[in-house]
C-alpha cells in the first residue's frame, strides 16, 4: 500500500509516458503538437516560404546517438543500452498517415485543432526510417612517443576520418536550405529514440523548416520506476563527453555557420555540462567559445537541475556566456519537476524556479546580464505540466520567435512577453497576442 502522496502522484503519471522526460515518451499514439498561436490567430505563417523539395509530410532528422544498437524483428533501431560510439545518420519522420499531403500538413499546423478544421483528428506522428551513415569512436586509448603519453595517433586518424564523413553529411543537408544553421534537440529522462526524433521534426518543422533538424539521442529509457530515473541520470552524465566530441566536429563543418542547441527536462543538465567543458577548454586556450563552436541559440526547456548547481556553473564557469542567447523555460504547473525537487530533496530546481528563490544580489544580476532571459510559462499545457516547450501553443509560440527569429523578449522586439519588475518574463495562454501592460523592451 502507498502511503507517500508524492510516491503516490509519481505511480499515477508515470503509465507509458515519463515523469520527469517529455511527456510521451512512448512513441506509441504520438500525434502532431496542437498549432502555435503564432499561425493560428493570423495567416502569416512560414510554410508559404519553405523550398519546394522541402513541401512533404515527412522530415528528415540527422541524428547522433551513444545508445546501442537494437535488432527488433529484424530491424535496425537503438535501445536503452549504452555504446561507447558515437552512431550518426538520418532518420525519417512521417507527419500523417500514408498519402497526406503538404497541404494538409499546413493546415493541420495554422488552424486551431477542431472537427471543421481537422475532421480526421490530430496528424500521427511515425519513424518511417533510420539510415546510420557512421560512427565515431571515444577517445581514450594514448600511447607513449619519446617520453611523452600523447593520444594514439591512430585513433585521431579515425577520428578525423569520421568528422570529414560527417560533414559531408551536414554539406548535403545544408544544400537544401538557405539557412545554414543547425537545430539540435536533446531529450529528457525516459524518452526513447523515436519520440525525441518526433520533437526535433517539430521544432524544425514549426520554425519554418529552414536550416537542418537534428538530435542528440542519449541512453534513456531505462526500466523500473525510481531505478530507471537514476539510471537514466547516469547515462546523462555518460553522454557528456560524447555530445562535446559530437559538437566539436559539428563546429569544424565550413558549411555550418550557427549552431542553435535545445534541451528539454534532463537534456538540459547534458546540455549545460557540455557547454561548461567547452567553456572551461576555451578559455583555457584564450579562445571565445561561442565564436569557437558557433553557439547561437540554447533553450533550455523545463530543466531538470538542481538550482545551486546551475548557479554555480552559470557564474563561476561562465556558462552563461557561452550562446548568443540563452533562454530558460520554467513554470509553476510542472508536476513533474515537482517530483523530482522532493526526490532529490533540493531546495529548488530550475524547471519550478520561482523569483523569490533568488537573493537579491541574483536577482539584480539576471535583470542585468546580456544573454540569459528567464520565461515563466503560466499557459495550460499536458497533464504533467512537462512538455509545454511543444504541447502550449503559446509556449510554441515563443520558442519559434526565439529559434527563427532570434528575438529578444520585448514587445519592440516582436516578442511580447510580459515583463514583471518584480519577477520574470510571463506568458500566458493568448501568447503573443495578449495586450500588453508594458510594451518597453527589457
Amino acid at each position: 500500500m502507498i502511503t507517500c502522496p508524492k510516491l503516490a502522484v509519481l505511480l499515477a503519471l508515470v503509465g507509458s509516458a515519463s515523469v520527469i522526460g517529455v511527456v510521451g515518451g512512448c512513441s506509441k499514439g504520438t500525434t502532431l503538437v496542437r498549432a502555435p498561436n503564432l499561425y493560428t490567430e493570423t495567416d502569416d505563417h512560414p510554410f508559404g516560404d519553405v523550398p519546394a523539395d522541402l513541401r512533404t509530410a515527412t522530415a528528415t532528422v540527422l541524428y547522433a546517438t551513444d545508445r546501442a544498437v537494437k535488432i527488433d524483428n529484424g530491424i535496425m533501431g537503438y535501445g536503452v543500452q549504452r555504446s561507447r560510439l558515437i552512431s550518426y545518420g538520418l532518420c525519417t519522420v512521417a507527419m500523417g498517415k500514408p498519402g497526406t499531403t503538404w497541404d494538409e500538413l499546413v493546415a493541420a499546423s495554422t488552424r486551431k485543432a477542431s472537427k471543421e478544421s481537422l475532421p480526421n483528428g490530430p496528424l500521427p506522428l511515425s519513424l518511417a526510417g533510420i539510415d546510420e551513415r557512421g560512427t565515431f569512436a571515444s577517445l581514450g586509448g594514448m600511447v607513449e612517443i619519446d617520453g611523452h603519453w600523447v593520444d594514439d595517433p591512430k585513433t585521431i586518424a579515425a577520428a578525423t576520418r569520421a568528422s570529414e564523413h560527417l560533414h559531408g553529411l551536414l554539406a548535403e543537408q545544408l544544400a537544401k536550405t538557405p539557412r545554414k544553421e543547425l537545430f539540435v534537440f536533446v531529450h529528457g529522462y525516459n524518452n526513447s529514440f523515436a519520440s525525441a526524433a518526433f520533437r526535433a521534426a517539430q521544432i524544425w518543422h514549426f520554425t519554418g523548416r529552414g536550416g537542418v533538424a537534428m538530435m542528440y539521442s542519449w541512453p534513456a529509457g531505462s526500466t523500473g520506476l525510481l531505478q530507471g530515473y537514476t539510471r537514466d541520470r547516469e547515462s546523462s552524465e555518460f553522454a557528456v563527453p560524447h555530445f562535446r566530441m559530437f559538437l566539436k566536429a559539428l563546429s569544424t563543418c565550413p558549411e555550418v555557420e550557427r549552431i542553435n542547441i535545445i534541451g528539454h527536462s534532463r537534456g538540459t543538465d547534458v546540455v549545460i555540462s557540455t557547454l561548461r567543458e567547452l567553456q572551461i577548454g576555451a578559455r583555457a586556450a584564450g579562445k571565445d567559445a561561442c565564436k569557437e563552436y558557433k553557439i547561437g541559440q540554447v533553450i533550455l526547456a523545463a530543466p531538470d537541475i538542481d538550482l545551486d548547481v546551475a548557479v554555480e556553473r552559470m557564474s563561476l564557469d561562465r556558462v552563461g556566456f557561452v550562446p548568443e542567447q540563452l533562454t530558460m523555460y520554467v513554470s509553476p504547473h510542472d508536476k513533474a519537476i515537482g517530483i523530482a525537487t522532493w526526490l532529490f530533496n533540493s531546495g529548488r530546481r530550475l524547471g519550478r524556479l520561482n523569483y523569490g528563490d533568488l537573493s537579491s544580489e541574483m536577482q539584480a544580476a539576471l535583470k542585468n546580464h546580456p544573454i540569459l532571459d528567464v520565461v515563466e510559462v503560466r499557459a495550460k499545457s499536458d497533464r504533467t505540466g512537462h512538455g509545454y516547450f511543444l504541447s502550449s501553443p503559446a509556449a510554441l509560440s515563443d520558442v519559434i520567435l526565439v529559434l527563427r527569429d532570434n528575438a529578444k523578449p520585448g514587445a519592440a522586439n516582436g516578442r511580447p512577453l510580459v515583463d514583471d519588475p518584480e519577477g520574470f518574463w510571463e506568458l500566458e495562454n493568448d501568447y503573443p497576442f495578449v495586450k500588453q501592460p508594458k510594451p518597453d523592451s527589457k
